[in-house]
């Protein structure tokens, strides 16, 4: 069952990039404030049609009552995915697609390493270890290869 996360994390992995473009593309005929708004509106239509699937209310606990045990930091991610719609909207056509996601790839291994580290924002610890370090810098180096040549 774990192999459906891994295949989930390839489908995001491989979205990545293709969101970017498609974001670049619209942000070149729309404008950025559009794009963004595109890109929530499109996002919003695929909730809706694939709430029947993802369940709504599974437990049995209020709405309300369920909001209040929501942690404070778990509302930014919102703001996070919002930065990074615009972000690679302004920046995948003038920098490319490969650079823009080596940037993002690469940041994104040094924060995982730190939050996996640390257990922050409820995640599981898992220690930053010779292996781990040594195996996030060679992802950060061969994504960097990637971009440079």
């Amino acid at each position: 069952m774990k192999i459906l996360f891994f295949l989930l994390a390839i489908v995001a992995g491989l979205s990545n990039p293709l969101q970017s473009a498609a974001n670049a593309g619209l942000n070149k005929s729309l404008g950025p404030g559009l794009t963004v708004l595109t890109v929530y509106g499109v996002a919003l239509a695929a909730l809706i049609c694939a709430l029947p699937f993802l369940g709504i209310g599974q437990s049995s606990e209020p709405f309300m009552e369920r909001i209040s045990h929501v942690p404070w930091w778990a509302w930014a991610g919102g703001l996070f995915n919002f930065a990074f719609v615009l972000a690679g909207s302004l920046a995948a056509r003038e920098i490319g697609s490969a650079v823009f996601t080596v940037t993002v790839a690469s940041c994104a291994v040094v924060l995982s390493v730190i939050l996996d580290h640390f257990g922050l924002l409820g995640l599981e610890p898992h220690a930053a270890s010779v292996p781990r370090l040594i195996g996030a810098a060679m992802a950060i180096g061969g994504i960097c290869l990637v971009s440079l040549f």
